[in-house]
């Protein structure tokens, strides 16, 4: 028995002390639970966030259902958060880069929803890692349309032969087409015509050029453009609209818009460029051109300028109204001001005519008011306090309302709803807001300042007025603000002074006797009461996303003309750098030599910039004279006349100096000398000659005319234009005779 009593002693001890490890481990947790917040509270109170962030974090892992907790988490997150992301910024535009992206990081993974900070977290790391050009954490579609952006245009683009520099020399009018067809050896470009192109004379001087200006030049001087068929031949036709329609190549293209609205982009194409076939999809957000290709380049690049992302800003409203009561009552009141008299009947409240002559002084009750002695004064202040977080985009409006909303009868008559021939009233209720309303509409500048439109109202019950029937209709006060500030990312704007004061003041007391000096206060009351309303509201804006401005999107577009956009770099022409149709050469020595073989076949007004036309040879100044270009000169010679009159000598306004002319002009059995350079070896003469000098032919006859050339010297190929009216004469045939490679060609 013994034995059995000590071990039942020691369960209940061991029961005991287990409960007592129980409730000291409660309140240990409960310490710790204190402990935690209180610390969270106090970092708050001096803005350490992420030692907050900490404690909190910890209170809800020990209490993963408290809301309050949770609330208080994700406030300290997006403020720390903010703290990381100004830092980052300030190391962002000191240069030190590696400590910007600590800083961004931090801040995009304590608030995954600030964009602004994924920006410039992106930014950073392609500053950093700018041995690739990948946007880091771009979306799949962003990727897909910087590949498609950088991709080959579809049509053929025109490949020359080199893009060396040359110089075009025509100071005397000469046939575009055969600078046309100069330009084609002299690059290794195939040069078609329209049947309905016309050929003109055209005087132009060009130094230092390559084959796109080139070409470019040429054709709006003579009002022409050009079709790349393939990557060495082209077609040229006439500058017209009819012209444009036939030859110039069609482009569709899709943009998916990721934040522009289809109506604007619509609106903005055909504003600036003209654009007339263009569909929209709305529920793609999508736009599809039909044009040239340089419009559809155009258009992109219109588009990528303005298809960005809004700002958005997260505000922190912080309102406090302080509600302040005083009231005081002092002095004597009665409990009813009058005194009221009446019989005592008892139980039968009827009176005869014949008991009137029973009434006494004992048949009478008087009933006086009693005496109530207010000492009385009353202070209570109450206070609201209110922290919320707005956030808005660009151009939206955010609301915020703290308060109630209170029921105001409405009544109403229906001339339908009778009861006995009299119209019954119908009462319904409308519901108003009542307290503190807050509107704000933000607006993000490029320079990193937020413009707020705020309107604030503040509004209260001020008191209640009879509506008959029983109802009562309440007077509500308002207070309104509208104004528009301009504030810094992070700057804070304090507003107060929305003070409201009402004060009552009131005495009651017995006639007569209450306006008694000194005395008179003992038989009257005196009540003051005072209500004092005062709303204090800070605004702090923080930008979390902004447009993502590129260095292309701050360039011009160049466009070319009002009546012929182009865009030039986008459009399917001279582009390739690749090499070109003829052999590759193993050094760029040997493009150098193939390009000299070429311009010694050109006529004397095309020449590669800084080289001879005929190939090096050996110096020899001339006496007294400047020193010419290297090559063989022609002499010009006068204007186109009848090649069977007689020979006219030029006039001196006809004259040129050597090295003047390009494709000279010759006159009827008149002699070409040739000018040595003086660069050639030893001095030679060119001669032409027409035989027979002079003839008479019927019309509808056909004769022969011989051009003899003789020279003193070794001439390799020899430019020269016969010139003939066109009106009087006609070419039949063209023989050759006399040499290893000459060419003609007959131009009308």
């Amino acid at each position: 028995m013994q034995a059995k009593a000590e071990w039942i002693l020691g369960t209940r001890r061991s029961r005991g002390g287990l409960a007592l490890a129980a409730l000291l481990l409660v309140f240990l947790a409960g310490c710790t639970t204190y402990r935690l917040r209180r610390e969270a509270q106090l970092a708050e109170a001096r803005e350490d966030w992420d030692a907050a962030v900490v404690h909190y974090l910890d209170l809800v892992e020990q209490e993963p259902s408290n809301v309050r907790y949770k609330t208080a988490l994700l406030r300290a997150k997006i403020r720390a958060s903010q703290v990381h992301f100004d830092k980052g910024r300030r190391f962002h535009e000191a240069g030190v880069l590696e400590r910007a992206l600590v800083e961004y990081q931090q801040a995009v993974a304590l608030d995954p929803t600030n964009q602004y900070a994924q920006v410039e977290l992106d930014k950073a790391r392609e500053q950093i890692a700018s041995s690739h050009d990948a946007s880091v954490g771009g979306s799949s579609l962003d990727e897909l349309k910087k590949k498609t952006r950088d991709a080959p245009p579809q049509p053929p683009v025109l490949n020359p032969r080199s893009k060396a520099p040359i110089s075009l020399e025509f100071p005397r009018s000469v046939s575009i087409f055969d600078i046309y067809r100069a330009l084609g050896k002299a690059f290794g470009i195939n040069v078609l015509f329209d049947p309905q192109l016309k050929d003109q004379e055209l005087a132009i001087e060009l130094r230092d050029v390559t084959a796109q200006i080139a070409l470019e030049t040429l054709m709006r001087a003579a009002g022409h453009f050009y079709k790349v068929i393939d990557e060495h031949t082209i077609l040229i036709a006439a500058d017209t609209q009819q012209n444009r329609k036939t030859y110039e190549d069609l482009v569709i293209q899709t943009f998916f818009l990721s934040n522009a609205e289809v109506k604007d982009v619509l609106t903005l194409l055909r504003s600036l460029i003209g654009a007339k076939n263009v569909a929209t999809n709305e529920q793609l957000n999508a736009v599809t051109i039909r044009d040239t290709a340089d419009r559809v380049k155009v258009a992109q690049r219109i588009i990528e300028g303005i298809d960005k992302s809004k700002s958005e800003v997260v505000i922190d409203v912080e309102l406090i109204e302080v509600n302040t009561t005083k009231l005081r009552e002092l002095g004597m009141s009665l409990s009813n001001y009058q005194v009221t008299q009446s019989l005592d009947l008892g139980t039968d409240a009827k009176i005869r005519f014949s008991d009137l002559a029973n009434l006494t002084r004992e048949s009478w009750v008087l009933t006086i008011p009693s005496i109530i002695y207010d000492f009385v004064k009353t202070n209570s202040d109450a206070q609201l306090l209110a922290k919320p977080q707005v956030r808005i985009t660009e151009g939206e409006k955010g609301k915020v309302h703290i308060g109630d909303r209170v029921p105001i009868p409405v009544t109403s008559f229906n001339s339908s709803n009778t009861v006995g021939g009299s119209i019954v009233p119908i009462t319904s209720f409308q519901y108003q807001d009542v307290g503190i309303k807050l509107d704000l509409e933000p607006r993000v500048h490029h320079n990193k300042e937020i413009t707020l439109k705020l309107q604030i109202e503040i509004s209260q019950i001020s008191g209640y007025a009879d509506a008959g029937g029983g109802q009562r209709q309440p007077i509500i006060g308002t207070r309104t603000i509208e104004s528009t500030i301009r504030l810094k990312d992070g700057e804070t704007n304090f507003l107060a002074g929305l003070i409201r004061t009402d004060e009552t003041q009131g005495e009651t007391g017995i006639p007569g006797l209450s306006d008694i000096p000194i005395i008179g206060r003992l038989f009257s009351k005196q009540s003051t009461d005072t209500k004092r309303t005062d709303v204090m509201l800070t605004l702090t804006p923080h930008i979390i996303r902004t447009p993502d401005v590129t260095e292309a999107d701050l360039l011009p577009i160049w466009v070319g003309t009002e009546s012929n956009i182009t865009f030039r770099g986008g459009s399917p022409r001279v582009e390739s750098d690749t090499d070109g149709p003829f052999e590759q050469p193993t050094a760029e020595e040997g493009v150098e030599e193939k390009i000299r073989e070429q311009v010694q076949r050109l006529p004397r007004g095309l020449r590669e910039e800084g080289r001879p036309a005929f190939g090096p040879l050996p110096t020899q100044p001339a006496p007294d004279k400047e020193e010419a270009p290297g090559g063989v000169n022609l002499a010009p010679g006068g204007a186109p006349s009848n090649p069977f009159g007689p020979r006219q000598q030029p006039t001196a306004s006809e004259e040129e100096p050597p090295g003047g002319g390009g494709l000279a002009s010759v006159g009827a059995g008149e002699p070409l000398e040739v000018v040595p350079s003086a660069s050639s070896a030893s001095a030679g003469v060119v001669a032409l000659s027409l035989t027979p000098a002079t003839a008479l032919v019927a019309p509808g006859e056909t004769f022969e005319v011989a051009l003899a050339v003789e020279t003193t010297t070794a001439v390799s190929h020899l430019p020269a234009t016969l010139s003939y009216d066109a009106e009087h004469l006609a070419v039949e045939a063209l023989q050759l005779t006399g040499g290893r490679r000459a060419e003609a060609a007959q131009t009308d």
